[in-house]
């Protein structure tokens, strides 16, 4: 059957190419009859002009009336017009262009003639008859029949042969034609044997084609969402009884609207209308959704919130015969999302409680720190301390330190969380770190009779880091194995050199780790099961913690054991700086320079503290004068002058936000804020209202003494 179609096709297609040639060249002989037919009219057309132009002369002539110019005058004002016709005939290639430029020539010039004798009888000085007598107008006349009518029998002929041609084309024309119908009438009685099985089989596949249909409406009146169908012109031809109970619109009553009246929503917010998405389907093609904060309203008025998604339906061809709209009552999820939002209101106000709770407790424990540590720096500094108690006094004063360090860590946990742990960076030698540490610890470490060894063997030996965070990691994992590690165990550290970094070990004898555990050991609050990990106490943070650190140190920490009872192993590696360059060692006398010596006016509630800081500022040869309040510390900057305002954030009658911005509008002076309020919104706060420096609690002198010179520096410069 495919081969009968291919040859009736081809032959239909053969038969209409030929057919269509023929019609085409027949067409083309009929049109050039045409064209030649009107170029003989209009050569005659050409002829009869001028023949009239010279009979209105000749009328004139004779009678001296001038009605009888008018053949004259109206021939003159057609002959361009018969010119511009025989220029057309020329450009189809029917005549010469030079014949009609010789014919318009020839009518220029009889023209001319006739112009020339009405004007002399016109005015009556001369005899335009003995001029007419004198043959020249007649002999251009004679010029213009004769060439027109050698043309007119050349189009003839041309005109004879087009017709003849026409007539054989169009006669093979009816022959193919009636071939073509033959052969059609053939296929066409065996195409009807077929249609009509075909027929047959159509009518078996329309009714499976309904069955589906009907279990397709059934599937869309019985899904959980309202279902909108509508054709290529957006009007409705189904709904599904969820559609009609949230639109207020039975089927019957939508069928035949247009989505627009039924399916009627606005913007929640702006009350606007908003486009549909049906609309915006036939429109684009593709896909589309509402935005949310959409309302649909219903027939009766009422408004209910909804959210939708359109999507075109295509013929198989691709082309779009329609749109179905699937949307849905958005009641439910907008009060449960407003409950969510609530919800996560109270969360975080909860957590800014949280954070002032932390930032004040923060600062009360850091404050009384302050006057420890500042009374163990100038023991360290000072001349009469026995030197058997310098080394207690350092250590004392290295546990204040970490113990405010841990302060920091323990209650900043949004810090943690958040990555931005803080860092004072500086090139460190992490072997004297950890002996520092283990020195710490040491007391520990003997009382369960452990054995400690340490190989600080690294020949590069330093990094670019905080000593007190490194210290911080460092103790983190030595506490936690003098903890696991049972009586008159032991405990390795050693460091070594791999490529630039140093490799820092921590191995103990201990109890280990779970296999299932280590992949969790650096998480915050990861404790091991049993009884014995919940009775060593602890959060669970130290790991986390030190990883943390470690990281934003750039390097990385590990743990390996080989199970239950076989020990632990703690690697961290970090990368190497070159150590630092030698320098001499600045001595307190130098600080008692007189051009580095400073007035300095130190604003502090806190008796201890303030005492203690006066002590160690006075013994480094300052002049230090103490205010409790801020009236006190403005009543002294109007009446003393000072080089320096050390100032405390929390004061009795104020803050020393609010002391530094009335010092500023009238004192220029250099300012610290010292302060248990640590957060980075405190430190913010400080260096906005003009602070030049910020120093957290308990202060870490080295740091303020650093500070202070640099402003010495500055005032002697």
């Amino acid at each position: 059957m495919k081969f009968s179609f291919a040859v009736v096709a081809a032959v239909l297609v053969a038969s209409t190419l030929v057919m269509y040639w023929m019609g085409a060249v027949t067409l083309q002989k009929n049109q050039a009859v045409s064209q030649q037919q009107q170029c003989i009219d209009q050569l005659n057309n050409f002829l009869s002009t001028m023949k009239d132009a010279e009979t209105g002369q000749r009328g004139f002539l004779l009678t001296g009336d001038e009605s009888y110019l008018r053949p004259y005058l109206d021939a003159t004002g057609q002959i361009s017009s018969n010119i511009a016709a025989l220029n057309t005939c020329a450009s189809r290639g029917e005549i010469r262009q030079s014949d009609v430029a010789e014919l318009h020539r020839f009518a220029d010039e009889k023209l001319a003639e006739l112009t020339r004798v009405i004007d002399i009888k016109r005015s009556g000085r001369g005899d335009a008859v003995a001029i007419v007598r004198l043959g020249h107008g007649k002999s251009v006349m004679d010029a213009i029949r004769d060439r027109v009518a050698g043309l007119v029998i050349d189009e003839k002929n041309d005109l004879a042969a087009a017709s003849r041609t026409a007539r054989r084309y169009t006669i093979f024309r009816t022959t193919v034609f009636a071939t073509t119908a033959l052969i059609n009438l053939a296929f066409l009685y065996w195409a009807y044997r077929r249609i009509l099985a075909e027929r047959d089989r159509r009518e078996t596949a329309a009714l499976d084609l309904q069955r589906q249909k009907d279990l397709l409406a059934v599937t869309l009146a019985s899904i959980g969402d309202a279902v909108i169908v509508t054709d290529v012109n957006a009007r409705i031809t189904f709904l599904n009884e969820v559609a009609e109970k949230l639109t207020g619109w039975t089927l019957p009553e939508a069928m035949g609207q247009t989505c627009d009246h039924i399916f009627h929503i606005i913007n929640e917010d702006s009350r606007q209308p908003v486009e549909s998405p049906v609309n915006k389907v036939l429109r684009l093609g593709v896909i589309v959704g509402l935005a949310n904060h959409t309302l649909l309203i219903r027939k009766d008025k009422s408004e209910v919130p909804i959210d939708d998604s359109g999507a075109p339906i295509r013929e198989p061809d691709g082309s779009v015969r329609g749109v179905v709209l699937v949307f849905r009552d958005f009641s439910d999820y907008k009060t449960s999302t407003a409950a969510l939002l609530a919800a996560k209101d109270e969360a975080e106000r909860a957590s800014r409680a949280k954070d002032q709770f932390l930032a004040m407790l923060s600062h009360e424990l850091r404050t009384p720190l302050t006057p420890v540590l500042a009374t163990l720096t100038a023991w360290e500094a000072s001349e009469d301390l026995a030197p058997a108690f310098i080394s207690d006094v350092q250590m004392v004063r290295r546990n204040v330190e970490l113990e405010a360090r841990l302060i920091d860590d323990l209650l900043d946990l949004t810090r943690i969380a958040k990555s931005k742990l803080s860092l004072t960076l500086e090139v460190s030698d992490v072997n004297e770190l950890i002996q520092s540490v283990a020195g710490m610890y040491q007391s520990d470490i003997h009382a369960k009779g452990i054995q400690l060894t340490m190989d600080l063997g690294a020949e590069r030996h330093h990094v670019d880091g905080d000593p007190g965070r490194l210290q911080q990691v460092f103790w983190n994992i030595l506490k936690n194995a003098t903890k696991f590690t049972p009586i008159g165990g032991s405990i390795k550290i050693k460091t070594t050199n791999e490529r630039e970094s140093v490799v820092m070990t921590f191995t103990d004898s201990g109890i280990g780790i779970d296999s299932e555990l280590l992949g969790r050991i650096f998480q915050p609050f990861e404790q091991g099961a049993g009884d014995f990990f919940r009775k060593s106490g602890g959060l669970g943070l130290g790991m986390a913690i030190s990883k943390s650190l470690v990281d934003c140190h750039g390097g990385r920490i590990t743990a390996t054991s080989d199970g239950r009872g076989k020990g632990a192993t703690f690697t961290i590696t970090l990368p190497t700086v070159p150590p630092p360059a030698a320098r001499k060692a600045e001595t307190v006398a130098a600080s008692k320079d007189d051009s580095r010596r400073l007035r300095i006016l130190l604003v502090e509630d806190h008796a201890d503290t303030a005492n203690a800081m006066r002590r160690l500022l006075a013994g480094l040869g300052h002049s230090v004068e103490v205010g409790q309040n801020k009236a006190s510390a403005i009543e002294k900057m109007n009446t003393t002058p000072f080089d320096l305002l050390l100032s405390d954030i929390g004061l009795p009658d104020g803050t020393g936000i609010e002391l530094i911005r009335e010092i500023r509008q009238r004192h220029r002076i250099a300012a610290i804020a010292l302060t248990g309020f640590g957060m980075d919104e405190d430190i913010a706060k400080c260096k906005e209202a003009g602070f030049d420096a910020h120093i957290t609690k308990p202060v870490n002198f080295q740091k303020l003494d650093i500070i202070i010179r640099q402003i010495a520096d500055a005032r002697a410069n």
